[in-house]
């Protein structure tokens, strides 16, 4: 039981601040649901959707890589060096992400028609590209954060700054009778600024303490970052594809429903994001060592975490579905079929553990690129098939079996990859 208890020790007083950032988040989007309607929350589910859609565009797969190179430089004794990285990694992207994100800002009323239909949403394009550049900076700062251990401070501000923000100022709309899908989706981008200054602040002064040798550096720019950046590519397109498929297929309200339900499923994505942050570190230290026992260890244990975290989820989300979407508005309760059949893909991406993360952390992202890029494929097709024959049903469909075919591929290949990793950890050892 000791084990166990100091186990849970490490992970619950995390997974308590990510809690209190879901319930923030949710309390944000049913009232998002209940003041705007399914018109405005698919208005919201499509800005928020192409702000992390841009926020990877331009991020060069800097994140991950941030995360995996602080926690390695941490555990080998060369912390001073994770200052000036940070530094340049931040110039870097930020300023080529400003020349790249001018794009969209000058195109967004193309984007709009071509995407949408309606070239009257072109603000929210533009608005979501104000909030990328703000939101890949905010990304790197917590994932640094959570490299040199301060995952809960990290995990504040990743998951609830933004909508404690929102909530507390959507009074201040509302008694000013200025509350519109717009003024919304303004609010979002000025949290996101307040958010990012915080992660900045933070890592200021905790970046001092990390110990090494003093005038140590380490380039912001790898060969590496280019899979890396692939790989966050894909996978944002991928987690999102129903979303900016659907427009094709549905109506903004039938968006705004599958946008509920989809949220919901997400809080799965949640716990793992949680406990990628609590993992994440531990693996790419563990593979800087090649302690391939931590290893296997530590997913074994990612699994086991991820599947007693998504139990009651899948159980509110199958027997008591009409109840939680009703929280959104009675129109909400026609999105039950579209939350059964995530609940089952997202089981398969719990019971799997961080398969994608670990091989990140293994240096393996170029498997996890081919993976999400060949799945990615198939589920396109696929939705292409069943969009037009089904609508959102046929697309929800598609990308819950997309989902489950991608995670078994992840989970085969790290426990290939770990397999290697101890046969040649035996043979330097005779």
């Amino acid at each position: 039981m000791a084990p166990l208890r100091r186990k849970l020790g490490n992970t619950l007083p995390a997974l308590m601040v990510r809690g209190g950032g879901l319930g923030l988040q949710i309390a944000m989007s049913v009232a998002v649901a209940r003041l705007l309607g399914a018109e405005g929350m698919g208005l919201y589910t499509l800005y928020v959707t192409w702000m992390v859609l841009f926020a990877d565009l331009v991020s060069m797969g800097m994140p991950v890589y941030a995360l995996r190179t602080v926690a390695a430089l941490k555990a080998r004794g060369q912390g001073n060096a994770a200052g000036s990285f940070v530094r340049q990694a931040l110039g870097l992207v930020l300023s080529v992400g400003a020349v790249i994100l001018l794009l969209p800002w000058w195109a967004a009323g193309s984007m709009a028609r071509w995407i949408a239909g309606d070239v009257n949403l072109a603000s929210a394009f533009q608005m979501a590209a104000v909030s990328a550049w703000l939101f890949v900076g905010l990304r790197i700062l917590t994932e640094t954060l959570k490299a040199i251990g301060a995952t809960q401070r990290g995990l504040f501000v990743e998951s609830a700054a933004i909508p404690l923000v929102i909530l507390l100022l959507l009074p201040v709309l509302i008694l000013h009778d200025c509350l519109d899908g717009e003024s919304l989706l303004w609010l979002h981008v000025m949290a996101t600024g307040l958010a990012f200054a915080l992660a900045a602040a933070l890592w200021r002064s905790l970046c001092r303490g990390l110990g090494g040798v003093p005038g140590e550096s380490f380039p912001a720019y790898s060969p590496a970052l280019w899979p890396l950046w692939g790989g966050a590519l894909l996978n944002v397109a991928y987690v999102n594809l129903p979303i900016l498929l659907l427009p094709q297929f549905a109506t903004v309200e039938e968006l705004g429903q599958f946008g509920v339900a989809f949220r919901l499923m997400n809080l799965v994505t949640v716990i793992l994001v949680t406990l990628a942050a609590i993992f994440g570190p531990q693996f790419a230290a563990a593979y800087a060592l090649k302690n391939a026992a931590r290893l296997r260890d530590l997913l074994k244990r990612s699994q086991q975490f991820s599947l007693l975290l998504f139990a009651p989820f899948l159980l509110a989300f199958t027997l008591l579905a009409g109840p939680v979407l009703s929280l959104f508005g009675e129109e909400f309760q026609e999105a039950k079929p579209l939350l059964w059949i995530l609940a089952l893909g997202q089981l398969v991406n719990a019971a799997t553990g961080l398969v994608g993360y670990l091989l990140n952390m293994m240096h393996q992202e170029r498997t996890e690129f081919a993976i999400l890029l060949g799945t990615g494929g198939v589920m396109l097709v696929c939705m292409m098939i069943t969009g037009p024959v089904a609508g959102v049903l046929g697309v929800t469909l598609a990308y819950s079996a997309g989902l489950m075919l991608k995670n078994l591929l992840s989970l085969m290949f790290s426990l290939q990859h770990l397999r290697r990793l101890e046969t040649s950890a035996s043979s330097q050892g005779t």
